[in-house]
């Protein structure tokens, strides 16, 4: 990721950037920073996860989304875009959501420092955020960071028969899911 431009932004010149500009672009500190391309392995773990869990919590209070929504944290010093999101409803605004409660971040070699560091310390600074995934798509790996009240626990999941436990929303993932139809 680069920043477009030399100066800073405020927050609704970001997004009315956004508006007027072909791309999706994040917003850190001021700067408007331009994402890579995402590949199509990529997009498929986002949807494979987006598909399976809104089979199953399409009764519930939750807005999912894939690669599209803008998530405003940190009094909105930060908007990321992550590849797939659950949040509450309540939360949600005109031009961005809040409250989230699982991130979904699909690693690529140009992505995976800023997911692994200042997305890991931006997302889960979020009081509301219970599940932040890092999920690698050129092996079997997920990296899950995990709220038990205000400690932060980690898993790693790297077999296809593991299963991801998500209690707060009473279900389970299985990497056999995530993977569905990914080729290594």
């Amino acid at each position: 990721m680069e920043a477009v431009a030399e100066r800073l932004y405020s927050l609704e010149e970001y997004f009315a950037f956004c508006e007027t500009h072909e791309g999706r672009f994040e917003f850190v500190n001021g700067e408007i920073i331009e994402m890579s391309g995402e590949t199509t392995t990529s997009n498929r773990i986002a949807g494979n996860i987006h598909f399976y869990l809104r089979s199953i919590l399409q009764n519930s209070p939750y807005e999912l989304y894939q690669n599209a929504v803008k998530l405003r944290l940190e009094d909105g010093r930060v908007v990321r875009i992550p590849d797939f999101l659950i949040c509450e409803e309540k939360g949600d605004a005109v031009r961005y959501t809040t409250l989230p409660l699982l991130i979904v971040e699909v690693l690529s070699e140009s992505t995976a420092r800023t997911d692994r560091d200042e997305k890991l310390r931006e997302y889960s600074s979020d009081p509301s955020l219970q599940y932040y995934l890092m999920i690698e798509q050129t092996k079997c790996r997920v990296e899950m960071h995990m709220r038990d009240g205000e400690r932060w626990y980690f898993e790693v999941y790297e077999k296809m028969d593991d299963v991801i436990k998500l209690p707060y929303f009473n279900t389970d993932l299985p990497l056999s899911v995530v993977y569905r139809k990914v080729n290594f």
